[in-house]
């Protein structure tokens, strides 16, 4: 094999799809975590109309499959360096490329998890449309308030119906009036529970047609750190190619750039193939790495 692509979302899958163009041999490791599984759709991806994730990935599945890419649904923990090549899930490779996605740390709030992915989200760009002029409440992130009003400003383009929650932290004057200058309300008692269209504080209940959450982001997988590879606030340090600071090593899509939308990543992906590649060739006709 030529490249162990190590998760299966969506940059996951740009990747093996680019590479099995370019006729690369390529097995990609996949345990069917991904990071968007608990929402309902995909939003803002150019082409994919209203897909669920799990349908977008299956999609991806058999246009993968077409180009001779093994697909393999197998948690990877551990990978080998043998000299210049792997060993990752008994396969022996040339390059490895981290997919591995982040984890979301919710707020601690009773009913968040409950209602993840669905009635309550942490993106506006990807689901600020579908609830456009409704009742929007932002819920902060405790300790965080310039994240907290960043998100509140950010969704007030979305409906001038938003009331920012601060979950007990106190703004600057400047904060509050930046918010008020946005048409954005502020309530910054602690946040007892979120229900299907209601955030509860004490002795207030708000009307929310959607809840929108701050998240503390984790990398799902510590495969880059196990092979030696740059992490730094939380993201494996790449190149512009996705190449890490181990030969023969990459990562793509929010491994490297947390920030990325969903088409980010792929976009990104594919960048990092064409680098894969490229790689490859160099070694195929002689370079060294």
């Amino acid at each position: 094999m030529d490249v162990a692509v190590v998760g299966g979302s969506v940059a996951g899958l740009q990747v093996a799809l680019t590479l099995g163009r370019a006729r690369r041999r390529v097995v990609l490791f996949d345990d069917g975590r991904a990071r968007n599984r608990a929402a309902s759709h995909v939003h803002n991806f150019l082409g994919v109309e209203d897909l669920a994730p799990g349908e977008l990935l299956a999609v991806g599945r058999r246009q993968v499959a077409a180009y001779g890419v093994e697909v393999r649904d197998l948690r990877v923990d551990d990978v080998d360096v043998d000299g210049d090549e792997f060993v990752v899930g008994g396969e022996r490779v040339r390059a490895v490329v981290l997919a591995t996605g982040l984890w979301d740390e919710l707020p601690d709030v009773q009913g968040v998890a409950d209602g993840w992915g669905q009635s309550v989200v942490a993106c506006p760009h990807c689901h600020g449309w579908e609830v456009r002029d409704q009742p929007l409440v932002q819920i902060g992130m405790r300790g965080a308030p310039e994240r907290s009003v960043a998100r509140g400003l950010l969704l007030s383009r979305w409906s001038d119906d938003v009331t920012l929650c601060t979950d007990g932290d106190e703004l600057t004057a400047v904060q509050v009036d930046q918010l008020v200058r946005a048409g954005v309300a502020v309530r910054t008692e602690p946040v007892k529970e979120v229900r299907e269209g209601y955030v509860l504080l004490d002795g207030v209940e708000l009307l929310a047609r959607r809840v929108f959450v701050v998240v503390r982001q984790h990398q799902q997988s510590d495969l880059a750190e196990r092979l030696g590879c740059q992490v730094a606030d939380g993201a494996v340090v790449t190149d512009e190619g996705g190449r890490t600071t181990m030969p023969g090593v990459y990562a793509v899509g929010t491994t490297t750039s947390p920030a990325l939308l969903a088409i980010g990543a792929a976009g990104h992906a594919s960048t990092a193939a064409v680098a894969v590649h490229a790689d490859l060739l160099d070694l195929d006709l002689g370079g060294g790495r």
